[in-house]
Protein backbone atom coordinates (compact mmCIF):
# COMPACT_ATOMS: atom_id res chain seq x y z
CA UNK A 1 0.00 0.00 0.00
CA UNK A 2 2.96 2.22 0.60
CA UNK A 3 4.15 1.77 -2.43
CA UNK A 4 0.88 2.24 -4.21
CA UNK A 5 0.14 5.30 -2.35
CA UNK A 6 4.05 6.83 -3.16
CA UNK A 7 2.87 5.71 -6.71
CA UNK A 8 -0.29 7.39 -7.03
CA UNK A 9 0.85 10.52 -5.95
CA UNK A 10 3.75 10.97 -8.02
CA UNK A 11 2.02 9.77 -10.96
CA UNK A 12 -0.78 12.47 -10.07
CA UNK A 13 2.01 15.04 -9.43
CA UNK A 14 3.58 14.17 -12.69
CA UNK A 15 0.11 14.72 -15.10
CA UNK A 16 -1.16 17.74 -13.27
CA UNK A 17 2.88 19.21 -14.06
CA UNK A 18 2.25 17.77 -17.31
CA UNK A 19 -0.72 19.65 -18.52
CA UNK A 20 0.57 22.90 -16.57
CA UNK A 21 4.10 23.03 -18.47
CA UNK A 22 1.90 21.71 -21.83
CA UNK A 23 -0.48 25.13 -21.56
CA UNK A 24 2.50 27.06 -20.35
CA UNK A 25 4.29 26.18 -23.56
CA UNK A 26 0.98 26.40 -25.87
CA UNK A 27 0.68 29.61 -25.06
CA UNK A 28 4.87 30.90 -24.86
CA UNK A 29 5.24 31.37 -21.32
CA UNK A 30 7.68 28.31 -21.17
CA UNK A 31 8.84 28.32 -24.35
CA UNK A 32 10.90 31.25 -25.80
CA UNK A 33 11.61 29.55 -29.34
CA UNK A 34 8.33 30.22 -30.07
CA UNK A 35 6.62 33.06 -28.58
CA UNK A 36 9.34 34.79 -25.75
CA UNK A 37 11.34 35.75 -27.96
CA UNK A 38 8.97 36.32 -31.05
CA UNK A 39 6.95 38.75 -29.17
CA UNK A 40 10.09 40.94 -28.01
CA UNK A 41 10.80 41.28 -31.44
CA UNK A 42 7.55 42.33 -32.44
CA UNK A 43 6.91 44.88 -29.88
CA UNK A 44 9.89 46.13 -30.90
CA UNK A 45 9.56 45.71 -34.02
CA UNK A 46 6.51 48.46 -34.35
CA UNK A 47 8.82 50.60 -32.33
CA UNK A 48 11.22 50.21 -34.60
CA UNK A 49 8.99 50.86 -38.29
CA UNK A 50 7.56 54.01 -36.30
CA UNK A 51 11.00 55.45 -36.21
CA UNK A 52 12.39 54.45 -39.77
CA UNK A 53 8.80 55.66 -41.24
CA UNK A 54 9.30 59.11 -38.69
CA UNK A 55 13.09 59.62 -40.00
CA UNK A 56 12.42 59.12 -44.10
CA UNK A 57 9.21 61.21 -43.67
CA UNK A 58 11.32 63.74 -41.66
CA UNK A 59 13.82 63.58 -44.38
CA UNK A 60 11.60 63.57 -47.37
CA UNK A 61 10.08 67.00 -45.95
CA UNK A 62 13.65 68.37 -45.85
CA UNK A 63 14.26 67.52 -49.60
CA UNK A 64 10.86 69.20 -50.52
CA UNK A 65 12.21 72.27 -48.76
CA UNK A 66 15.55 71.91 -50.87
CA UNK A 67 13.78 71.23 -53.85
CA UNK A 68 12.01 74.68 -53.16
CA UNK A 69 14.92 76.61 -51.99
CA UNK A 70 16.87 75.27 -55.25
CA UNK A 71 13.83 76.17 -57.17
CA UNK A 72 13.85 79.83 -55.92
CA UNK A 73 17.72 80.67 -57.14
CA UNK A 74 18.19 78.60 -60.07
CA UNK A 75 15.27 81.13 -61.38
CA UNK A 76 16.72 84.04 -59.27
CA UNK A 77 19.92 83.11 -61.14
CA UNK A 78 18.86 82.91 -64.75
CA UNK A 79 16.85 86.23 -64.40
CA UNK A 80 19.77 88.04 -62.94
CA UNK A 81 21.81 86.68 -65.79
CA UNK A 82 19.44 86.82 -68.53
CA UNK A 83 19.49 83.44 -69.33
CA UNK A 84 17.07 80.52 -69.90
CA UNK A 85 17.59 76.98 -68.20
CA UNK A 86 18.79 75.79 -72.49
CA UNK A 87 21.16 78.33 -72.31
CA UNK A 88 23.54 76.90 -69.53
CA UNK A 89 24.00 73.30 -71.65
CA UNK A 90 28.01 73.50 -72.82
CA UNK A 91 28.38 76.59 -70.77
CA UNK A 92 31.33 75.71 -68.37
CA UNK A 93 31.32 79.44 -66.92
CA UNK A 94 27.43 79.85 -66.46
CA UNK A 95 27.39 76.34 -64.80
CA UNK A 96 30.30 77.23 -62.37
CA UNK A 97 28.71 80.35 -61.56
CA UNK A 98 25.37 78.35 -61.07
CA UNK A 99 26.95 76.22 -58.42
CA UNK A 100 28.78 79.18 -56.38
CA UNK A 101 25.14 80.47 -55.85
CA UNK A 102 24.04 76.80 -54.48
CA UNK A 103 26.58 75.77 -52.73
CA UNK A 104 25.88 77.50 -49.73
CA UNK A 105 21.97 76.38 -49.59
CA UNK A 106 23.20 72.35 -50.32
CA UNK A 107 25.71 72.96 -47.60
CA UNK A 108 23.60 74.01 -45.04
CA UNK A 109 20.75 71.69 -45.76
CA UNK A 110 22.87 69.03 -45.06
CA UNK A 111 23.54 70.09 -41.85
CA UNK A 112 20.27 69.81 -41.49
CA UNK A 113 18.77 67.10 -42.68
CA UNK A 114 19.13 63.81 -41.07
CA UNK A 115 21.77 62.42 -43.51
CA UNK A 116 25.12 61.13 -45.04
CA UNK A 117 24.95 63.32 -47.84
CA UNK A 118 23.06 65.90 -50.34
CA UNK A 119 23.17 66.28 -53.74
CA UNK A 120 21.81 68.08 -56.95
CA UNK A 121 21.47 66.89 -60.34
CA UNK A 122 20.46 69.58 -63.38
CA UNK A 123 19.11 68.14 -66.83
CA UNK A 124 22.35 69.77 -68.25
CA UNK A 125 25.90 69.57 -68.93
CA UNK A 126 29.05 70.93 -69.80
CA UNK A 127 29.87 68.37 -71.94
CA UNK A 128 27.07 67.11 -74.45
CA UNK A 129 28.46 66.17 -76.99
CA UNK A 130 30.57 63.60 -75.81
CA UNK A 131 29.33 59.41 -75.73
CA UNK A 132 28.05 59.04 -72.17
CA UNK A 133 25.74 61.33 -70.93
CA UNK A 134 26.59 63.31 -68.18
CA UNK A 135 24.63 65.80 -65.53
CA UNK A 136 25.35 68.91 -64.03
CA UNK A 137 25.20 69.45 -59.76
CA UNK A 138 27.21 69.31 -56.74
CA UNK A 139 27.13 66.21 -54.32
CA UNK A 140 28.39 66.93 -50.89
CA UNK A 141 29.62 63.89 -48.70
CA UNK A 142 30.24 63.08 -44.95
CA UNK A 143 33.33 61.94 -43.94
CA UNK A 144 34.98 60.21 -40.87
CA UNK A 145 31.28 59.61 -39.46
CA UNK A 146 31.10 58.57 -35.83
CA UNK A 147 27.67 59.26 -35.00
CA UNK A 148 24.38 60.53 -36.10
CA UNK A 149 24.85 64.11 -35.05
CA UNK A 150 27.02 65.06 -38.26
CA UNK A 151 27.86 68.59 -36.96
CA UNK A 152 31.60 69.65 -36.99
CA UNK A 153 31.91 66.97 -39.34
CA UNK A 154 34.55 67.08 -42.86
CA UNK A 155 32.70 67.18 -45.88
CA UNK A 156 34.11 66.17 -49.12
CA UNK A 157 32.89 67.42 -52.47
CA UNK A 158 32.02 63.53 -54.29
CA UNK A 159 30.75 65.51 -57.78
CA UNK A 160 30.58 69.24 -58.50
CA UNK A 161 32.96 71.53 -60.60
CA UNK A 162 36.73 72.20 -59.59
CA UNK A 163 36.29 76.05 -58.74
CA UNK A 164 33.63 74.87 -56.14
CA UNK A 165 35.56 72.46 -54.19
CA UNK A 166 38.63 75.14 -54.49
CA UNK A 167 36.40 78.03 -53.59
CA UNK A 168 34.81 76.39 -50.70
CA UNK A 169 37.88 74.71 -49.13
CA UNK A 170 36.22 71.30 -50.06
CA UNK A 171 38.42 68.11 -49.46
CA UNK A 172 37.87 66.27 -52.74
CA UNK A 173 36.60 62.46 -52.59
CA UNK A 174 38.76 59.74 -53.95
CA UNK A 175 36.16 59.14 -56.34
CA UNK A 176 36.00 62.79 -57.28
CA UNK A 177 34.14 63.87 -60.74
CA UNK A 178 32.98 66.96 -62.46
CA UNK A 179 29.54 65.88 -63.81
CA UNK A 180 27.49 62.93 -62.64
CA UNK A 181 25.60 59.70 -64.50
CA UNK A 182 21.84 59.43 -63.66
CA UNK A 183 19.07 57.61 -65.54
CA UNK A 184 16.60 59.49 -63.60
CA UNK A 185 15.28 61.77 -66.68
CA UNK A 186 14.53 58.94 -68.87
CA UNK A 187 11.47 58.25 -66.57
CA UNK A 188 11.05 61.26 -63.96
CA UNK A 189 8.02 62.46 -65.61
CA UNK A 190 6.08 59.02 -65.08
CA UNK A 191 7.71 58.25 -61.89
CA UNK A 192 6.53 61.82 -60.12
CA UNK A 193 2.73 61.66 -60.42
CA UNK A 194 0.42 63.95 -58.71
CA UNK A 195 0.11 61.56 -55.20
CA UNK A 196 4.06 61.17 -55.23
CA UNK A 197 5.78 63.97 -53.30
CA UNK A 198 9.24 62.04 -52.75
CA UNK A 199 10.93 58.54 -53.75
CA UNK A 200 13.44 56.59 -51.66
CA UNK A 201 15.68 54.86 -53.77
CA UNK A 202 16.81 50.87 -53.01
CA UNK A 203 19.91 50.41 -51.83
CA UNK A 204 22.46 50.76 -54.47
CA UNK A 205 26.30 50.70 -54.86
CA UNK A 206 27.95 54.65 -54.97
CA UNK A 207 30.13 54.32 -57.82
CA UNK A 208 33.98 54.60 -57.36
CA UNK A 209 33.57 53.79 -53.52
CA UNK A 210 33.33 50.71 -51.41
CA UNK A 211 29.83 52.51 -50.21
CA UNK A 212 26.53 51.78 -50.46
CA UNK A 213 23.55 54.23 -49.95
CA UNK A 214 19.76 54.44 -50.62
CA UNK A 215 18.70 58.07 -51.62
CA UNK A 216 15.63 60.23 -50.59
CA UNK A 217 14.96 62.58 -53.67
CA UNK A 218 12.53 64.93 -55.06
CA UNK A 219 12.02 66.99 -58.52
CA UNK A 220 13.60 70.28 -58.91
CA UNK A 221 10.80 72.51 -61.51
CA UNK A 222 10.73 75.38 -63.39
CA UNK A 223 8.19 78.29 -63.80
CA UNK A 224 6.44 76.08 -65.98
CA UNK A 225 6.41 72.84 -63.75
CA UNK A 226 8.72 71.27 -66.19
CA UNK A 227 11.50 69.03 -64.07
CA UNK A 228 14.82 70.45 -64.64
CA UNK A 229 16.86 68.11 -61.84
CA UNK A 230 16.64 66.47 -58.97
CA UNK A 231 17.57 66.90 -55.45
CA UNK A 232 18.01 65.27 -52.16
CA UNK A 233 20.07 63.40 -49.40
CA UNK A 234 21.90 60.66 -48.86
CA UNK A 235 21.73 57.69 -46.33
CA UNK A 236 24.77 55.04 -47.01
CA UNK A 237 25.10 52.42 -44.46
CA UNK A 238 27.00 53.50 -41.76
CA UNK A 239 24.76 56.61 -41.58
CA UNK A 240 21.87 54.18 -40.97
CA UNK A 241 23.92 51.82 -38.83
CA UNK A 242 24.17 54.89 -36.45
CA UNK A 243 20.92 56.33 -36.64
CA UNK A 244 18.63 52.80 -36.63
CA UNK A 245 20.26 50.75 -33.42
CA UNK A 246 17.93 48.58 -31.65
CA UNK A 247 18.81 46.65 -28.39
CA UNK A 248 16.96 44.91 -25.62
CA UNK A 249 18.12 43.92 -22.63
CA UNK A 250 16.41 40.00 -22.54
CA UNK A 251 17.87 39.10 -25.81
CA UNK A 252 21.03 41.46 -26.45
CA UNK A 253 22.07 42.68 -29.38
CA UNK A 254 19.48 43.18 -32.02
CA UNK A 255 20.06 43.37 -35.95
CA UNK A 256 17.21 45.91 -37.38
CA UNK A 257 17.22 46.46 -41.11
CA UNK A 258 15.17 48.24 -44.04
CA UNK A 259 15.16 45.67 -47.36
CA UNK A 260 14.24 45.30 -50.53
CA UNK A 261 12.48 42.25 -52.18
CA UNK A 262 13.18 41.63 -55.46
CA UNK A 263 12.67 37.87 -57.29
CA UNK A 264 12.43 36.15 -53.59
CA UNK A 265 15.45 37.44 -51.85
CA UNK A 266 16.54 40.73 -50.03
CA UNK A 267 18.96 43.24 -50.19
CA UNK A 268 19.33 46.22 -47.60
CA UNK A 269 20.58 48.26 -44.44
CA UNK A 270 21.50 46.72 -41.91
CA UNK A 271 22.64 48.33 -38.35
CA UNK A 272 25.61 46.02 -37.93
CA UNK A 273 28.37 46.56 -40.21
CA UNK A 274 28.84 42.86 -39.66
CA UNK A 275 25.50 42.17 -42.49
CA UNK A 276 26.63 45.74 -44.76
CA UNK A 277 28.59 44.35 -47.18
CA UNK A 278 28.23 43.40 -50.74
CA UNK A 279 27.36 39.17 -49.22
CA UNK A 280 24.32 40.67 -47.55
CA UNK A 281 22.83 42.21 -51.11
CA UNK A 282 21.28 38.63 -51.53
CA UNK A 283 19.67 37.53 -48.34
CA UNK A 284 17.39 34.37 -48.77
CA UNK A 285 14.29 34.73 -46.14
CA UNK A 286 12.36 31.66 -45.45
CA UNK A 287 9.73 31.01 -42.62
CA UNK A 288 9.89 28.53 -39.76
CA UNK A 289 7.88 28.24 -36.78
CA UNK A 290 6.10 31.61 -36.60
CA UNK A 291 9.39 33.12 -37.61
CA UNK A 292 11.60 34.59 -40.64
CA UNK A 293 15.17 32.96 -41.15
CA UNK A 294 17.63 35.14 -43.02
CA UNK A 295 20.09 32.84 -44.47
CA UNK A 296 23.68 35.25 -45.73
CA UNK A 297 25.56 31.64 -47.00
CA UNK A 298 27.96 32.04 -44.54
CA UNK A 299 25.29 32.83 -41.31
CA UNK A 300 21.88 33.12 -40.38
CA UNK A 301 19.78 34.82 -38.27
CA UNK A 302 15.93 34.38 -36.84
CA UNK A 303 13.79 37.36 -36.69
CA UNK A 304 10.53 38.89 -37.79
CA UNK A 305 9.36 41.29 -40.83
CA UNK A 306 7.08 43.76 -41.55
CA UNK A 307 5.99 45.87 -44.57
CA UNK A 308 6.07 49.67 -44.26
CA UNK A 309 5.45 52.08 -47.22
CA UNK A 310 7.72 55.11 -47.89
CA UNK A 311 7.14 57.16 -51.19
CA UNK A 312 5.22 55.12 -52.73
CA UNK A 313 7.33 51.91 -52.92
CA UNK A 314 6.58 49.18 -50.30
CA UNK A 315 10.01 47.97 -48.01
CA UNK A 316 10.15 45.46 -45.25
CA UNK A 317 11.61 46.36 -41.77
CA UNK A 318 13.50 43.49 -40.11
CA UNK A 319 14.22 42.95 -36.53
CA UNK A 320 16.70 39.73 -35.63
CA UNK A 321 19.26 37.91 -33.64
CA UNK A 322 21.87 35.66 -35.03
CA UNK A 323 21.25 32.25 -34.59
CA UNK A 324 23.52 30.83 -32.43
CA UNK A 325 22.14 33.76 -29.93
CA UNK A 326 18.87 32.40 -30.53
CA UNK A 327 20.07 28.87 -30.17
CA UNK A 328 21.40 29.49 -26.96
CA UNK A 329 17.81 31.29 -25.53
CA UNK A 330 16.10 28.36 -26.52
CA UNK A 331 18.73 26.34 -24.23
CA UNK A 332 18.30 28.13 -21.35
CA UNK A 333 14.44 28.15 -21.69
CA UNK A 334 14.83 24.69 -22.04
CA UNK A 335 16.90 24.07 -18.63
CA UNK A 336 14.61 26.01 -16.85
CA UNK A 337 12.12 23.93 -17.86
CA UNK A 338 13.56 20.76 -16.88
CA UNK A 339 14.92 22.42 -13.64
CA UNK A 340 11.00 23.03 -12.81
CA UNK A 341 10.03 19.35 -13.49
CA UNK A 342 13.13 18.24 -11.70
CA UNK A 343 12.29 20.21 -8.53
CA UNK A 344 8.54 19.28 -8.65
CA UNK A 345 9.16 15.47 -8.76
CA UNK A 346 11.93 15.56 -6.04
CA UNK A 347 9.52 17.56 -4.14
CA UNK A 348 6.32 15.65 -4.41
CA UNK A 349 9.18 12.47 -3.64
CA UNK A 350 10.00 13.57 -0.52
CA UNK A 351 6.32 14.48 0.35
CA UNK A 352 5.43 10.95 -0.06
CA UNK A 353 8.04 9.78 1.76
CA UNK A 354 6.96 11.76 4.99
CA UNK A 355 3.02 11.21 4.29
CA UNK A 356 3.89 7.38 4.08
CA UNK A 357 5.87 7.27 7.80
CA UNK A 358 3.50 9.62 9.48
CA UNK A 359 -0.05 8.05 7.79
CA UNK A 360 -0.04 4.91 5.99
CA UNK A 361 2.79 3.02 7.88
CA UNK A 362 0.39 3.08 11.08
CA UNK A 363 -2.55 2.81 9.45
CA UNK A 364 -1.29 -0.72 7.28
CA UNK A 365 -0.34 -1.89 10.97
CA UNK A 366 -3.40 -1.26 12.43
CA UNK A 367 -4.94 -3.29 9.55
CA UNK A 368 -2.93 -6.13 9.86
CA UNK A 369 -3.97 -6.32 13.90
CA UNK A 370 -7.69 -6.66 12.25
CA UNK A 371 -6.54 -9.46 10.10
CA UNK A 372 -4.74 -11.43 12.44
CA UNK A 373 -7.53 -10.68 15.50
CA UNK A 374 -4.93 -9.00 17.29
CA UNK A 375 -6.42 -6.04 18.20
CA UNK A 376 -6.01 -4.93 21.52
CA UNK A 377 -7.85 -1.72 21.37
CA UNK A 378 -4.29 0.11 20.32
CA UNK A 379 -4.97 3.75 19.20
CA UNK A 380 -2.84 5.38 16.51
CA UNK A 381 -3.12 8.94 17.57
CA UNK A 382 -4.53 9.32 14.09
CA UNK A 383 -7.70 11.17 15.53
CA UNK A 384 -9.38 10.69 12.12
CA UNK A 385 -8.35 6.57 11.47
CA UNK A 386 -9.03 5.91 15.35
CA UNK A 387 -12.90 7.17 15.18
CA UNK A 388 -13.20 5.37 11.88
CA UNK A 389 -12.35 1.78 13.25
CA UNK A 390 -14.13 2.77 16.62
CA UNK A 391 -17.41 3.68 14.37
CA UNK A 392 -16.97 0.42 12.21
CA UNK A 393 -16.74 -1.97 14.93
CA UNK A 394 -19.57 -0.55 16.68
CA UNK A 395 -21.98 -0.97 13.36
CA UNK A 396 -20.51 -4.20 12.88
CA UNK A 397 -23.19 -5.98 14.95
CA UNK A 398 -26.00 -3.15 13.60
CA UNK A 399 -25.37 -4.25 9.91
CA UNK A 400 -25.58 -7.91 10.66
CA UNK A 401 -28.85 -7.57 12.47
CA UNK A 402 -30.37 -5.30 9.53
CA UNK A 403 -29.41 -7.46 6.87
CA UNK A 404 -30.80 -10.55 8.32
CA UNK A 405 -34.09 -8.22 8.70
CA UNK A 406 -33.75 -7.26 4.90
CA UNK A 407 -33.47 -11.03 3.46
CA UNK A 408 -36.61 -12.02 4.92
CA UNK A 409 -38.08 -8.69 3.98
CA UNK A 410 -36.67 -9.40 0.81
CA UNK A 411 -38.20 -13.30 0.84
CA UNK A 412 -41.71 -12.44 2.20
CA UNK A 413 -41.91 -9.34 -0.84
CA UNK A 414 -40.97 -11.59 -3.59
CA UNK A 415 -44.44 -13.80 -1.99
CA UNK A 416 -46.28 -11.41 -1.99
CA UNK A 417 -45.32 -9.82 -5.41
CA UNK A 418 -45.87 -13.56 -6.78
CA UNK A 419 -49.58 -13.82 -5.44
CA UNK A 420 -50.19 -10.24 -6.52
CA UNK A 421 -48.99 -11.28 -10.32
CA UNK A 422 -51.09 -14.28 -10.54
CA UNK A 423 -54.56 -12.58 -9.35
CA UNK A 424 -53.62 -9.64 -11.56
CA UNK A 425 -53.14 -12.37 -14.44
CA UNK A 426 -56.78 -13.93 -13.50
CA UNK A 427 -58.33 -10.84 -13.50
CA UNK A 428 -56.90 -9.78 -16.56
CA UNK A 429 -58.54 -12.64 -18.24
CA UNK A 430 -61.86 -12.07 -16.78
CA UNK A 431 -62.10 -8.55 -17.59
CA UNK A 432 -60.68 -9.79 -21.42
CA UNK A 433 -63.97 -11.93 -21.92
CA UNK A 434 -66.46 -9.32 -20.41
CA UNK A 435 -65.39 -6.48 -22.99
CA UNK A 436 -65.54 -9.17 -25.73
CA UNK A 437 -69.47 -10.22 -25.03
CA UNK A 438 -69.89 -6.09 -24.57
CA UNK A 439 -68.56 -5.37 -27.03
CA UNK A 440 -70.10 -7.53 -29.25
CA UNK A 441 -73.88 -6.46 -27.54
CA UNK A 442 -72.86 -2.56 -28.12
CA UNK A 443 -72.42 -3.55 -31.72
CA UNK A 444 -75.51 -4.67 -32.45
CA UNK A 445 -77.35 -2.10 -30.61
CA UNK A 446 -75.52 0.41 -32.46
CA UNK A 447 -76.26 -0.89 -35.85
CA UNK A 448 -79.75 -1.44 -35.09
CA UNK A 449 -79.57 2.54 -34.66
CA UNK A 450 -77.86 2.91 -37.88
CA UNK A 451 -80.45 0.47 -40.07
CA UNK A 452 -83.12 3.50 -39.27
CA UNK A 453 -80.94 6.10 -40.04
CA UNK A 454 -79.24 5.15 -42.73
CA UNK A 455 -81.30 4.97 -46.25
CA UNK A 456 -81.43 2.05 -48.00
CA UNK A 457 -80.54 3.55 -51.92
CA UNK A 458 -77.38 5.12 -49.76
CA UNK A 459 -76.60 2.37 -48.31
CA UNK A 460 -76.96 0.24 -51.67
CA UNK A 461 -75.06 2.59 -53.68
CA UNK A 462 -72.10 2.01 -50.97
CA UNK A 463 -72.43 -1.72 -51.90
CA UNK A 464 -72.39 -1.62 -55.53
CA UNK A 465 -69.56 0.34 -55.68
CA UNK A 466 -67.13 -1.32 -53.19
CA UNK A 467 -65.92 -3.04 -56.33
CA UNK A 468 -64.80 -0.71 -58.11
CA UNK A 469 -62.37 0.58 -55.83
CA UNK A 470 -58.92 0.28 -57.19
CA UNK A 471 -56.47 -2.19 -54.63
CA UNK A 472 -54.55 0.88 -53.15
CA UNK A 473 -58.15 2.44 -52.38
CA UNK A 474 -59.28 -1.47 -51.16
CA UNK A 475 -56.49 -1.00 -48.45
CA UNK A 476 -56.80 2.12 -47.31
CA UNK A 477 -60.49 1.51 -46.99
CA UNK A 478 -59.68 -1.28 -44.72
CA UNK A 479 -57.31 0.77 -42.66
CA UNK A 480 -60.04 3.05 -41.65
CA UNK A 481 -62.18 -0.19 -41.05
CA UNK A 482 -59.16 -0.92 -38.51
CA UNK A 483 -59.62 2.57 -37.08
CA UNK A 484 -56.54 4.37 -38.21
CA UNK A 485 -56.67 8.33 -38.84
CA UNK A 486 -55.63 9.67 -42.62
CA UNK A 487 -52.34 10.51 -41.30
CA UNK A 488 -51.43 7.32 -39.87
CA UNK A 489 -52.31 5.72 -43.15
CA UNK A 490 -50.34 7.88 -45.03
CA UNK A 491 -47.25 6.52 -43.05
CA UNK A 492 -48.77 3.17 -43.21
CA UNK A 493 -48.46 2.55 -47.06
CA UNK A 494 -45.12 5.05 -47.52
CA UNK A 495 -47.20 8.14 -49.42
CA UNK A 496 -47.24 11.59 -48.84
CA UNK A 497 -50.51 13.25 -47.61
CA UNK A 498 -51.53 15.27 -50.51
CA UNK A 499 -51.48 11.78 -52.48
CA UNK A 500 -53.38 10.62 -49.41
CA UNK A 501 -55.79 13.30 -49.90
CA UNK A 502 -56.32 12.50 -53.53
CA UNK A 503 -57.61 8.68 -52.84
CA UNK A 504 -59.69 9.89 -50.21
CA UNK A 505 -61.21 11.94 -52.61
CA UNK A 506 -61.48 9.40 -55.32
CA UNK A 507 -63.46 6.98 -52.78
CA UNK A 508 -65.76 9.14 -51.17
CA UNK A 509 -66.60 10.21 -54.81
CA UNK A 510 -66.86 6.16 -55.70
CA UNK A 511 -68.88 5.32 -52.56
CA UNK A 512 -71.35 8.59 -52.37
CA UNK A 513 -69.59 9.66 -49.24
CA UNK A 514 -68.45 13.05 -48.09
CA UNK A 515 -66.46 12.03 -44.85
CA UNK A 516 -64.71 9.52 -42.93
CA UNK A 517 -67.59 9.43 -40.34
CA UNK A 518 -70.36 8.39 -43.24
CA UNK A 519 -67.90 6.19 -44.88
CA UNK A 520 -67.40 4.05 -41.23
CA UNK A 521 -71.49 3.92 -40.50
CA UNK A 522 -71.89 2.23 -43.93
CA UNK A 523 -68.77 -0.09 -43.44
CA UNK A 524 -70.43 -0.96 -39.79
CA UNK A 525 -74.21 -1.37 -41.24
CA UNK A 526 -72.58 -3.55 -43.51
CA UNK A 527 -70.40 -5.74 -41.05
CA UNK A 528 -74.10 -6.04 -39.36
CA UNK A 529 -75.70 -7.81 -42.03
CA UNK A 530 -72.30 -9.80 -43.13
CA UNK A 531 -73.17 -11.19 -39.58
CA UNK A 532 -76.67 -11.68 -40.14
CA UNK A 533 -76.04 -13.74 -42.81
CA UNK A 534 -72.84 -15.41 -41.47
CA UNK A 535 -73.45 -15.81 -37.58
CA UNK A 536 -70.24 -17.45 -37.32
CA UNK A 537 -68.06 -14.58 -38.95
Amino acid sequence: MRRRFAVYVISATALVLSVILFMLNLFGVMNPTNYQIMDVLDTQLLSYADNIEHDYDRLAAYAISFSEQLENEIQNYLTENNLTFEDLKNDADALSGLQSELYRTVYLNMQLAPSSGAFYILDTTVSSKVDTDFYNGIYLKYINLYSENTVNNDIALYRGSYDTGKNNNLIFHSGWNNEMRTDFFCSCDAVFTKETHYILSPTVEIPDTWERARYVYVPIRDLKERIIGICGFEVNDLYFQLSEKATNSKLGLIVGALLDEKNGSYTGQFNSNRYNTASSGNVQVAVKEGSTVFDFGSERCVGITKSITLGNNTFVVALMIAEPQYDALIRQGQIKTIGIILFVVIFAFVICLVMSKKYVAPILKKIEQIKSSEDCGNRLNIREIDDLFAFLAEKDSIHEDQLRALEKAKQAAEEEAQRTKTAYEKALREYELTQDDSSKRGDIQFTEELLKEIPLDEYEYFISNLRTLTPRETLIYELYLEGKKAHEIAAIIGITENTMKFHNKNIYSKLGVSSRKQLLKLASLKRYYDRKENPGV
